[in-house]
């Protein structure tokens, strides 16, 4: 029996591990988009739609087809019966539907899917939909976005690969003249070299973008350099050392070798580091077992460390200045030093409440003769042994007389009657780190 249970369970880790390192969609799921040339997808924006539709309208008519598939196998079937029993109809509910949605998502823009001349036909909402339903219909065929060939079944519509159409994302700095008093907004001039141009992966939102152009600029007048997350300024003329000045305001950090994120992506590694109290390694296997791009523990922690030295200067009003090239240790030592204001914590400054205000307390309420070896959530109601040792006599005095002290002490308080002690605000516990206390059962 415990030698089936074993293999059971490692046929299901093994199922578990590849079900977060699969990738959830390949090559082979996809279907390429449409591959019609501009003149002929031209001619029938021209001579479908208003002359002043607007370019926005028509990108969202065009992926509004692109990205409901399912939708399309639905239509096209209901179009070409297979069955005796089956009618042919040319605007479907699944197309009719498609329309409703997209005419709400448009607004007032719908009107432009119409000619002129067309819209006095269409008094009635019905008639909107089934006109715009007619249009897309003749527009998904266009694209060959259509399972059915002289009715008979090709191939079932797949999700359509849009990677054909990604921009193109270039990483660069947000100033566009020089900021420093003395060079008055001068221009910047693009500093990086063609042969030094570094080609990085970026994290945008859930979304990885390879061979991005990391570009950097430079104030031919005062030699600051830009990039999009810090300046870097000489400390003084003559001097080979620079200044590194961390903007609050970047959009995107550099938190490796070739590892950009945005700050979708360095919010989510903060919030779940104090929601989930999810560490680095965890938060690292889970993004890599989940999307395409793998990132490492020391990318993890790059990117909590400067988001979070990021937020808490820009709470204060503050710029972080450093010497360009410290390792991230000493970042976070010298970023203490300059935001941490001595351990005062602004953001709870003056915040009273129940849960974190309390009269000041030198005991505690229960005091027990356990013995000084047992550990709380260890020894699971057993009896815990004496403690052994060279020093065991010494712990064991000491434990009597500090239960001795906190005993007379409680005394004193009793018979008291002022109260000379400020109340505490905060209390921070060291104790024992718990794993979750959920059973689970295989």
């Amino acid at each position: 029996m415990l030698f089936d249970f074993i293999a059971n369970l490692s046929i299901f880790f093994i199922i578990l591990l590849f079900a977060g390192l699969c990738p959830t969609a390949v090559a082979s799921d996809l279907d390429h988009f449409p591959d019609v040339t501009f003149k002929v997808f031209s001619d029938f924006i021209n001579g479908n739609f208003s002359s002043k539709i607007s370019l926005a309208t028509v990108l969202t008519v065009l992926f509004t087809l692109t990205s409901n598939s399912e939708l399309l196998n639905l239509h096209a079937r209901q179009q070409n019966p297979q069955n005796p029993t089956e009618i042919n109809q040319v605007v479907t509910g699944w197309m009719n539907a498609l329309s409703r949605a997209l005419k709400e998502q448009l607004n007032k823009d719908s009107k432009r899917l119409f000619r002129q001349s067309e819209r006095q036909h269409y008094e009635t909402d019905e008639r909107v939909i089934n006109a715009i339903g007619i249009k897309l219909d003749a527009l998904s065929k266009l694209l060959s976005l259509n399972p059915f060939q002289n009715g008979q079944l090709q191939q079932k519509l797949k999700p359509v690969d849009d990677s054909a159409i990604q921009p193109v994302h270039v990483i660069c700095p947000q100033s566009m003249e020089c900021e420093t008093e003395f060079c008055a907004g001068h221009s910047l001039n693009q500093h990086t070299r063609e042969r030094d141009i570094p080609r990085v992966t970026l994290i945008k939102g859930l979304k990885s973008f390879k061979n991005v152009h990391v570009l950097s600029g430079k104030c031919s007048k005062c030699n600051t350099i830009y990039y999009a997350d810090h300046e870097s300024s000489v400390q003084s003329q003559g001097s080979r050392k620079r200044t590194k000045f961390y903007l609050n305001s970047a959009k995107l950090l550099k938190v490796g070798q070739s590892i950009w994120v945005d700050q979708i992506f360095s919010g989510a590694v903060v919030n779940a580091v104090y929601s989930f109290h999810a560490s680095t390694s965890a938060f690292s296997e889970f993004w890599s077992n989940s999307f395409s791009t793998a990132i490492s523990r020391r990318q993890v922690h790059h990117t909590f460390v400067q988001e979070t030295i990021r937020n808490v200067a820009q709470a204060s009003n503050t710029g972080l200045e450093l010497l360009d090239g410290l390792p991230i240790d000493e970042v976070t030592k010298h970023a203490f030093n300059q935001l941490g204001e001595n351990g005062i914590i602004r953001s709870a400054e003056n915040h009273f409440c129940s849960e974190c205000t309390h009269d000041y307390k030198p005991t505690a309420d229960r005091i027990t003769g356990d013995d000084p070896a047992a550990l709380v959530g260890v020894d699971e109601n057993q009896n815990v042994p004496a403690l052994n040792g060279p020093d065991a006599d010494l712990a064991t005095r000491d434990a009597a007389q500090a239960r001795l002290d906190a005993e007379n002490a409680m005394a004193v308080d009793q018979n008291s009657t002022l109260t000379t002690a400020a109340p505490v605000k905060l209390i921070v516990m060291d104790g024992i780190v718990m794993g979750p206390t959920v059973g689970h059962i295989f």
